[in-house]
């Protein structure tokens, strides 16, 4: 008996698991959206859930919740990631910081530039240049898991440390480009939730409550400046001390405490509540739209390209090495997987489009079908045309 608890447990944890369970999610929302619970479906994600404290009131539909509330715990974790890595990790050692932030430039720069070729002249569409700049790390990964044992380990390591970069990229597309009005009395706020982490920092204080109060209050001030609410949560993640005074792993326990919920609670809620595309209200005209060309080419073509030609140049240049283990054909096979944009990127085009049904959902469909190809690609390239060197 324990000897199969150990085996669910295992599976559960697996991240290639998770990424499986992002693929049922995603088909759930679209069977759905398109069966005879479609109309339940759209009252779930339009339910008003709030609360009020004096003259205080917020009150949003559930969907915003996920992706203004729940996200931001994603981008926490993303954070506390990114601060282990450059104080303890791979990344002290600047030398393995060029591949990856290499690759993820070149995953930003050219996917933008192909969605902006598509849609040059018009300026509402030219709003989701950052569409197709985006990667769906658990999809990717999880494909990349399910490749066999001759995929070396360290390709994984880099698809991890893009990932974080393409992250942070996402991160400042967002505060920089997609933020609306701003609110000095909101930012007052949030710099008083900032100063009082770090002086929580300073001392070494380890209270998680503390924490909690801190990050809760900079969310809604955040959340009311005008800038997304996302960026809460990375703020704080710099402030989370790495550990205890007596010597014991902070950071890192709050990072793991987080995982089980990120990979089967909050990632599939996102991708249940956001990949809900209704097909019946596509026209042909829609799908082959500039928006649309635009995103697939970004995605499935823009990523490839730009992730692969921005490695090869680090690396043909001396200024970074291979993955220990790989060829430029493995290397290859990963670069096509970060064209799976999925959560991510309908995330983003959320943002850009901020009318759902704008482009009767077009959008949506080219973001699905970008990474289906790109996921479905990467596998048959990874699985039969690599060999271990």
């Amino acid at each position: 008996m324990n000897n199969i608890v150990h085996k669910l447990r295992t599976l559960v944890l697996n991240e290639a698991f998770g990424g499986v369970l992002l693929i049922v999610c995603t088909l759930l929302a679209l069977l759905v959206q398109n069966g005879s619970f479609s109309e339940h479906y759209r009252e779930f994600l339009n339910l008003k859930v709030g609360f009020s404290v004096g003259e205080f009131e917020l009150n949003k539909p559930f969907l915003l919740w996920i992706n203004d509330g729940l996200i931001s715990i994603f981008f926490f974790a993303i954070g506390l990631e990114l601060k282990k890595e450059f104080l303890h990790g791979d990344f002290k050692n600047p030398k393995n910081i060029v591949l990856p932030f290499m690759a993820a430039l070149g995953g930003i720069l050219i996917p933008a530039m192909l969605f902006a070729l598509v849609n040059i002249g018009d300026a509402y569409t030219l709003k989701g240049w950052a569409i197709p700049t985006a990667t769906d790390t658990a999809f990717a990964l999880a494909i990349l898991m399910m490749c066999g044992k001759h995929i070396p380990s360290s390709l994984k390591i880099f698809l991890l440390s893009l990932a974080i970069f393409d992250d942070v990229g996402a991160i400042l597309i967002i505060a920089i480009f997609y933020t609306t009005k701003l609110s000095i009395a909101a930012f007052v706020v949030a710099g008083i939730a900032i100063l009082a982490m770090l002086v929580l920092n300073i001392l070494g204080i380890t209270r998680k409550s503390f924490y909690f109060i801190c990050s809760v209050i900079l969310w809604i001030s955040v959340l009311k400046s005008g800038v997304h609410a996302t960026l809460a949560g990375i703020i704080t993640a710099f402030f989370i001390p790495m550990q205890t005074k007596n010597g014991e792993a902070f950071l890192e326990e709050i990072y793991e405490s987080l995982k089980f919920w990120l990979a089967f609670v909050i990632l599939p809620l996102f991708a249940f509540a956001n990949a809900g595309v209704n097909l019946s209200n596509i026209d042909i005209g829609a799908i082959f739209s500039g928006v649309s060309i635009g995103i697939f080419l970004g995605l499935f073509v823009g990523k490839q390209v730009g992730v692969f030609l921005f490695s090869y140049l680090a690396i043909r240049f001396k200024f970074a090495a291979l993955p220990q283990g790989s060829n430029l054909k493995q290397l290859y096979g990963v670069c096509i997987l970060t064209g799976i944009g999925f959560t991510m990127s309908l995330f983003i085009d959320g943002l850009a489009y901020e009318v759902s049904d704008i482009f009767n959902y077009a959008d949506n469909l080219a973001i699905l079908i970008a990474s289906f190809c790109s996921g479905i690609w990467g596998f048959i390239y990874l699985k039969f045309f690599t060999t271990r060197p």
